[in-house]
């Protein structure tokens, strides 16, 4: 089976599209990453995050248990091998939600990854949003801006782009490459054989 990559610059509604997918779809499993980020006050430990201080995450990283890690908006995180351990138990398919680094990271380790990059309809937009859940300094909405504009240019190394102007659009859209993606011939063909096993025993009456 495959997994699947979610990139997208701050403040582009990134999170609330994968919410929404995972509650649609629950042959889907959200690999939780491991972050040095403070928790905001509606998030939950180990269904957003899993929430460590500097030292326990640099621990992590000597101990190697991280698939990828990396540094974004001064604070770390990382997916731990545990984590995609725990989703190929469950026999679902795993959501990363990471950054651009994280992406590179992961599509150099894991097989038959699908990527998809979520942007905003425009920087003006995206600093609307970023206003709106007053969650960031004045500077941090400036660095997340920023960044934004560097993460942009990382659009040619993804499979598929959705545009977040209208969130069910949004949605409706990667619905639409993650079904297309799970009828392709490679995915299918466990159901496949398991037909023609049938037919194998069916007897002509």
């Amino acid at each position: 089976m495959f997994s699947v990559i979610i990139s997208a610059p701050s403040g582009a509604g990134k999170t609330t599209i994968i919410e929404k997918l995972l509650i649609q779809n629950p042959i889907y499993e959200f690999a939780i990453s491991t972050t040095t980020r403070s928790r905001r006050t509606d998030e939950i430990e180990g269904k957003n995050y899993y929430y460590v201080n500097y030292d326990e995450f640099m621990q992590m990283v000597d101990r190697g248990e991280f698939l990828e890690w990396a540094k974004v908006h001064d604070n770390y995180y990382g997916t731990t091998k545990k984590e995609v351990d725990r989703i190929k138990a469950l026999s679902k398919i795993p959501i990363f939600d990471v950054d651009v680094q994280g992406a590179r990271s992961l599509r150099n380790k894991l097989q038959n990854v699908i990527s998809v990059f979520i942007i905003p309809p425009s920087i003006k937009e995206l600093e609307k949003r970023l206003r709106h859940r007053s969650t960031e300094t004045d500077h941090q909405i400036t660095v997340r801006l920023n960044n934004a504009l560097t993460e942009l240019k990382e659009y040619v190394n993804y499979d598929y782009i959705v545009v977040n102007d209208d969130l069910q659009k949004a949605l409706d859209d990667l619905n639409a490459i993650l079904k297309t993606t799970i009828l392709k011939r490679e995915y299918m063909d466990t159901i496949v054989k398991k037909l023609l096993e049938e037919v194998h025993d069916y007897t002509i009456r």
